[in-house]
């Protein structure tokens, strides 16, 4: 005779809660772009990175529904030049400056912070040392320290102050700034070391930038700076308020 199948044991667990207990799978929330460009010859010059953002992100969110910010991790291509030329006149007013309470104060600050340091304007933007470690967040620190970094919030305000201000034609005078300003993205964070290579450096002392694609604020934010330019630009409260400091993080 054949004997009839017997039962799982009581203690035995159903297979649904089994699965369960197994951990739930990666769900990225975020998308950082690095950089834009067409594989058509023929699109060279022609502005289509807004539309190919646009449409990369759109991609992205139907793969990976999960996601809800999309940022890029973009260069600070103008700020060197800008801010040589910015201390050049600083030095021939006699450090007096246009506005004291504002860019005057903040090339100042900068200037006695590399000099306190025992480092020239160049230094930020040469070989990479010691002066571009992370910027402190508290605890002790040594007098070495706290110059360096010194020097490095002043350069991040005046990076900050740089991207929100300097215009040309009411536009922003970064090129890299102007162009995610133009397709509708807001300027959020500032990051000191960010790219500590050869080229990062002599370009933007290590600065990089977020800028943030709001999906459903693109189209305004495109509008508002089209139609009137910087008096629109779209960022951060932080990053204004370090564009409005002198130079400071604090």
């Amino acid at each position: 005779s054949v004997s009839p199948p017997s039962a799982p044991p009581p203690s035995a667990s159903p297979p649904a809660a089994a699965a369960s207990a197994a951990p739930p799978p990666f769900a990225p929330t975020t998308a950082a772009f690095y950089s834009i460009s067409s594989p058509f010859s023929g699109l060279r010059g022609v502005p289509v990175g807004g539309l190919l953002i646009k449409q990369a992100a759109a991609s992205l969110a139907a793969a990976e529904p999960s996601l809800r910010t999309f940022v890029t991790l973009s260069p600070v291509p103008g700020f060197r030049t800008w801010l040589t030329a910015r201390l050049a006149r600083q030095r021939a007013s006699g450090g007096g400056g246009e506005d004291l309470s504002g860019e005057g104060a903040a090339l100042n600050g900068l200037l006695q912070a590399l000099s306190a340091a025992g480092l020239d304007e160049t230094a930020p933007f040469s070989e990479l040392g010691p002066l571009h470690g992370p910027i402190s967040t508290g605890g002790v620190q040594s007098p070495e320290q706290e110059r360096a970094d010194a020097v490095r919030r002043s350069l991040v305000g005046l990076c900050a102050r740089y991207l929100c201000r300097a215009t040309q034609r009411q536009r922003a005078l970064d090129p890299v700034a102007g162009f995610h300003m133009r397709n509708g993205a807001a300027l959020i964070a500032i990051h000191w070391a960010a790219n500590p290579s050869s080229y990062g450096l002599e370009e933007s002392a290590s600065i990089m930038v977020n800028y943030h694609y709001d999906m459903p604020e693109v189209e305004a934010r495109h509008s508002a700076y089209v139609a009137k330019g910087v008096t629109e630009l779209a960022a951060s409260p932080e990053v204004w308020r370090l564009a409005h400091a002198s130079g400071s993080l604090t």
